[in-house]
């Protein structure tokens, strides 16, 4: 018990900025190695804003009290005429209740206003700061970004793209060996043109097949006749991940690919999204539309977004939702044998399972006019 009210002071102490830098990496550290003390901060937080809320409704309800007792009309008259005092005609009374109920409204209907606008200000900022702390993670490029190896790989690579590094960029991984690819539908959205680029550093021109907005999925086709593809060696394994399972992505963060490890922390995404879960994974802008892969080297879901108020905090679609996007595409396009067949990264060392993955990552480049 002694315990469990230690844990919940410094939970309080770390949603309340209260931490020493050194005390909330500590804290950060504990939360990826634990996944009850992650839930637990996660359900702490999700009862202070409820909290919160409950506070701010019975503010309004005191204000709306207060000014009903203000316009009692009984006490009004009481106060408007002392006692012993003969009380003016009807017709006067009812005028000068007129008059004093004319300007009591007037400030009755201010302070509803103003308390009204409070709320609605206060809901309206806690909904943006809802919004903001989800971040996608994909991309921003531009020309000052551009390293000297991607500056390499444009040189030598056979297939060149557009001088231009692009608006966006992301992540996205085959799901077909004849080109076919998946992403994030944020990271494609609004673009004019594609260009997706493999770890050896070769271009390929791609377009958009397929998108679902909803689940935050699009289906992209490399359209270059030069490019050659190959089996998978993974599957997508759309069934429920275990909460605590260990799981791993690569993607494109930076000019080169980037391998990431951690655990299913809830069977959730962001405020309680069906679609996703949330993984306490190190992901940043360009991992959206990266796999995540158990240590059978399946594919168990689709990198979308980060916390931006928890370091490690990630989310990914499941996989559940691409079996289905998936399952609408003609057979003689994408055969289901090629997604749901034998996986040959089993019982492999984490460093061969990457290995082999990376030839089926890809960095997505979009550009676009916007």
């Amino acid at each position: 018990m002694k315990d469990d009210l230690n844990l919940i002071r410094e939970i309080e102490r770390y949603l309340e900025g209260e931490m020493s830098e050194q005390e909330r990496s500590a804290f950060d550290a504990l939360r990826r190695k634990d996944p009850a003390v992650d839930a637990e901060v996660a359900r702490h937080q999700l009862f202070l804003q409820q909290f919160s809320d409950y506070g701010r409704r019975q503010q309004l309800q005191d204000n709306l009290q207060r000014i009903h007792s203000a316009i009692d009309m009984d006490r009004l008259r009481e106060a408007v005429a002392p006692a012993g005092t003969a009380l003016p005609a009807s017709g006067k009374v009812i005028s000068f209740r007129r008059r004093v109920f004319t300007g009591v409204a007037a400030a009755a209907c201010i302070a509803i206003v103003s308390s009204l606008g409070t709320i609605a200000w206060t809901q309206h900022y806690a909904r943006h700061n809802t919004n903001a702390q989800y971040e996608d993670v994909r991309r921003v490029l531009n020309t000052i970004q551009r390293s000297q190896n991607a500056i390499i790989n444009d040189i030598n690579s056979k297939n060149r793209a557009p001088l231009n590094p692009g608006n966006y960029g992301g992540t996205g991984f085959a799901i077909s060996a004849k080109g076919y690819l998946v992403t994030n539908y944020h990271v494609i959205k609004g673009a004019d043109s594609l260009y997706v680029q493999n770890s050896k550093g070769e271009f390929f021109k791609a377009i958009t097949v397929m998108e679902d907005n909803t689940s935050d999925l699009a289906v992209l086709k490399i359209s270059d006749s030069t490019f050659k593809g190959q089996p998978l060696p993974y599957s997508i394994q759309p069934q429920k991940v275990k909460l605590g399972e260990e799981v791993f992505t690569l993607g494109y963060p930076r000019d080169e690919i980037v391998y990431g490890k951690g655990y299913i922390s809830a069977q959730t995404g962001f405020n309680g999204d069906t679609v996703a879960y949330q993984v306490s994974i190190p992901v940043n802008p360009g991992n959206s539309g990266g796999p995540l892969i158990n240590n059978k080297g399946e594919v168990v879901g689709i990198i979308s977004g980060k916390q931006t108020t928890a370091d490690g905090i990630a989310f990914a679609v499941k996989s559940a939702n691409l079996k289905r996007l998936l399952e609408k595409i003609p057979r003689d396009k994408v055969s289901r044998k090629e997604w749901s067949g034998h996986n040959h990264l089993d019982n492999l060392e984490r460093q061969d399972q990457i290995s082999k993955l990376e030839d089926y990552v890809y960095m997505v480049k979009v550009y676009n006019s916007h």
